[in-house]
């Protein structure tokens, strides 16, 4: 069996290796150059650099004490105070979410609360008395 596995493969490497007839095929010419070397444009030499402002002088320096200017306040908002409520009790899908918040113009709170999935309920408590939002998550 090993005899036959040996003759087939040396049958198959002379096959493989015979020239073939009738494949003329000239193998391409080198080319002499692919492309021209670029020539480089001579490097300029720097120049001095150039003075862009002039020395201060004391007609335009600012004086050692500056009056701060007054202070007024900021206008109320637009808008402001307002109060609102509103809400969404939907039996086909069972949604129910609702809001309501107030502002004075400082301070700004209220509560949102939201049906989960699950059948709690999300109540968000928040205000905001300038200081930044504060919120109260709590679930029934």
């Amino acid at each position: 069996m090993v005899c036959k596995f040996v003759a087939l493969s040396l049958l198959v490497a002379v096959a493989v290796a015979a020239p073939q007839s009738g494949y003329d095929y000239n193998t391409p010419q080198q080319p002499s150059s692919l492309y021209q070397q670029p020539t480089r444009p001579p490097t300029p030499r720097p120049r001095p650099p150039t003075q862009l402002y002039n020395t201060p002088q004391a007609s335009n320096v600012a004086p050692a004490a500056v009056r701060p200017q007054s202070y007024n306040p900021p206008a109320p908002m637009e808008g402001m105070p307002y109060d609102f409520e509103w809400g969404v009790q939907d039996q086909e899908s069972g949604n129910a979410f609702s809001h309501v918040e107030n502002s004075d113009g400082q301070t700004t709170q209220g509560e949102y609360r939201v049906l989960l999935p699950d059948g709690r309920t999300q109540v968000v408590k928040f205000y905001d008395n300038g200081d930044g939002f504060n919120a109260e998550v709590t679930y029934e």
